[in-house]
């Protein structure tokens, strides 16, 4: 099953300018963002708090030095990656590491967004971020120590 999507970051974009101008900079729409706000993630990051966790890393999507992006059907990088490995490390899908977020990926978010309990569009941003737990990987053999 092929889907075919407008390109969505073009239409949040141009509705973005249109509700500003008419609103006084109202939000406009992106997956599970605002696309004044976020831009799509680019790539996966690895996080290492070395006060309150210095034997663990975990790796989350990110765009320039932010978590706060989203992602959505169509995007291939390593950001998707990084998604994908959460939703098998933490949520027990079985989704290739490839870094392509096609149907697979997609259905597997809704899934995880309605365990969550936030809008289940299959689209990823900070609401879906935030409400995902994540996997705490070991510095030392990079296998999963838990998710939380």
């Amino acid at each position: 099953m092929s889907k075919i999507r407008s390109g969505r970051a073009k239409s949040a974009t141009a509705a973005g300018a249109l509700l500003a101008g008419l609103l006084g900079g109202a939000l406009a729409g992106a997956p599970s963002a605002t696309a004044a706000d976020y831009s799509p993630c680019t790539y996966g990051a690895v996080l290492h708090n070395k006060v309150t966790n210095p034997t663990s890393y975990k790796y989350v999507p990110y765009v320039g030095n932010s978590p706060n992006c989203w992602l959505d059907w169509g995007m291939s990088n390593t950001a998707v990656r990084a998604l994908q490995k959460n939703l098998n490390s933490c949520y027990g899908y079985r989704l290739a590491t490839d870094g392509d977020f096609g149907d697979l990926t997609e259905s597997a978010l809704k899934s995880v967004q309605r365990k969550v309990g936030v809008r289940a569009d299959g689209d990823y941003g900070p609401n879906t971020r935030n409400a995902m737990v994540w996997a705490n990987y070991s510095m030392e053999t990079g296998a999963r120590i838990s998710c939380n």
